[in-house]
């Protein structure tokens, strides 16, 4: 029964580590930050 609570934790340990390794990727960059010029290529790529 120990080694399964053993288990279970190193588990839960690797599931933090993933999810915070994901979360540093957050690479997403707003409208509001976006110069007029960016907006406008991005607009034209688009269409």
């Amino acid at each position: 029964m120990l080694y399964q609570i053993g288990i279970i934790l190193i588990i839960i340990v690797a599931a933090i580590i993933l999810s915070k390794r994901f979360s540093q990727n957050n690479d997403l960059i707003y409208e509001d930050e976006m110069e007029e010029d960016e907006l406008k290529k991005l607009d034209d790529e688009l269409n």
